[in-house]
């Protein structure tokens, strides 16, 4: 069995996700703010934390998806996630997933924590192109994706469901020729 990767920056590790992180994941993704745009409605029961703790092992099992728990490197605090999902090898393409606790909000930590991970993708997964689906009013999160360098493609017109509210979202996408000529 493979060994899941741990990523570094300057004030991040990425680490795999584990049974003891439910707790976290439990207040975390219970946050309405937090899943806002995410096309969930806000957990509330620890087996929901535990199912989704599971479902990011299955997907590393399978080749087909990995999720990180974003850490400060100073504390070891676990402060949100970031992966890929929809990934599909014959093509060599996948999409970015990504969440962190409001108190961390703009202070460039999902720009540092998703460097790393694209690195991964395009230089030991062989992606090709990397995607990001954008809630229309998530102005933080497209700002994110603009910063490494991801281009906006189009809107997805009635894409996304939020607690019965239908919302468009921005596609972007980030090729691995672009990424090798911003480093």
């Amino acid at each position: 069995m493979r060994e899941f990767p741990i990523l570094e920056t300057e004030r991040l590790t990425l680490r795999q996700i584990t049974e003891q992180d439910a707790d976290f994941l439990l207040k975390h993704f219970g946050n309405r703010e937090v899943v806002k745009f995410f096309g969930m409605p806000p957990m509330t029961e620890r087996d929901e934390a535990l199912s989704f703790i599971d479902n990011f092992q299955k997907g590393f099992e399978n080749n087909g998806a990995m999720r990180w728990a974003i850490t400060l490197k100073d504390s070891g605090d676990m402060i949100g996630t970031a992966g890929y999902h929809n990934s599909l090898n014959p093509y060599k393409r996948c999409e970015l997933g990504y969440d962190l606790s409001p108190f961390y909000w703009r202070q460039g930590i999902m720009t540092e924590a998703l460097s790393p991970i694209i690195d991964y993708l395009f230089n030991t997964q062989d992606m090709i192109r990397i995607g990001a689906t954008i809630v229309n009013h998530n102005g933080a999160s497209s700002r994110v994706v603009e910063k490494l360098g991801f281009k906006q493609e189009g809107l997805l017109r009635d894409y996304i469901i939020q607690e019965e509210t239908v919302f468009d979202a921005f596609m972007y996408s980030l090729l691995q020729k672009e990424w090798q000529d911003l480093k």
